[in-house]
């Protein structure tokens, strides 16, 4: 037995030699997906590649316009649709990852797109270019109810007021006039007050304005993760606003975040597209790629001059995006 012993060492020493080495190969195979078209992601690849990783990390910000949202309720107070609209965006400033359009330009509000149930994304496509946007968030309060409960005897009683909201929100790319993302979401407000002989704390209609602003805001909160994720599945993009010779002026500068040198591809607007039958708007198609621009001068709070790089033909109004 004792003669067996380094023979025994000897043969585990290889075993681990070649445990460490299998492992090794294990890991590479399994980390080299099988097949050429795995669904983790592009080029049949699991996970993403360097340039994906770094083309996320810092996006230039996005353009939204958040409409004045609708109060579809009886509650007959359009304060709500608006304090609803200002809370998104509070919401999303806070993020630093959006800019929004000047406030005077700014005006339109969801009821004016709104056709029955249909939104007019025509109408949408015509204001977000006016205004210069890449998103466009509408909205509407779909349900507001109050409740309350309270002590029955006594000068002095304790009432219990409840309000409960339903918000709707939809994520419209400016552009094509595509619904990225649609999302409902509820908010409540609980209150407690005291009460002399029969005052009601929900009598008066501003109230009940201000408990239902407090139920919209916990809505809000619930459904600006919504907004962030619908905004990632959309690429930047800016337009040219003009042309002077070879230099290319578009609407997005060191506000939106771009920065000198950066290469942006110029893409055609694309085409209205209308059902033949019921002659209802669509959308609009994918443009044309014309070819591409070099950033290299920063011009007021957010617009830029830009060289051409390659290609030509191009005209105010033409898409631009990140290369």
């Amino acid at each position: 037995m004792k003669a067996l012993t380094p023979l025994l060492f000897l043969l585990g020493m290889i075993g681990c030699t070649r445990s460490d080495s299998y492992k090794k190969d294990e890991e590479f195979y399994e980390e080299t997906p099988s097949g050429y078209y795995n669904s983790g992601g592009p080029g049949g690849m699991g996970a993403a590649t360097s340039t994906e990783r770094i083309e996320k990390i810092k996006q230039p910000k996005k353009k939204v316009l958040v409409l004045g949202f609708w109060n579809d309720t009886p509650v007959g107070d359009d304060s709500i649709g608006a304090f609803a609209a200002e809370e998104l965006k509070r919401e999303l400033f806070l993020s630093k990852k959006v800019i929004f359009p000047e406030e005077k330009s700014a005006t339109a509000v969801t009821r004016d797109f709104v056709d029955g149930d249909h939104v007019q994304t025509a109408q949408l496509i015509r204001e977000g270019k006016r205004v210069g946007v890449n998103t466009i968030i509408i909205g509407r309060i779909s349900k507001i109810v109050f409740r309350q409960n309270r002590e029955e005897v006594g000068i002095l009683r304790e009432a219990q007021s409840a309000v409960a909201v339903d918000i709707e929100m939809k994520v419209f790319d400016a552009i094509t006039g595509r619904e990225v993302h649609s999302a409902k979401r509820s908010g409540a407000s609980f209150n407690t007050s005291h009460i002399v002989f029969d005052e009601d704390a929900l009598a008066s209609k501003a109230a009940r304005s201000e408990i239902a602003k407090d139920a919209v805001s916990d809505a809000i909160k619930k459904l600006v993760p919504q907004a962030f994720l619908s905004m990632e599945k959309m690429d930047w993009q800016g337009r040219i606003a003009k042309l002077i010779g070879n230099k290319v002026y578009i609407n997005a500068g060191r506000a939106s975040g771009l920065l000198a040198g950066d290469i942006l591809k110029v893409m055609s607007p694309g085409e209205e597209i209308v059902d033949p039958v019921t002659k209802s708007y669509l959308g609009r198609s994918e443009g044309m790629l014309k070819g591409t621009l070099e950033v290299t001068e920063f011009i007021g709070q957010d617009s830029a001059m830009t060289l051409i790089h390659t290609g030509g033909n191009f005209q105010e109004g033409d898409v631009v995006r990140l290369y």
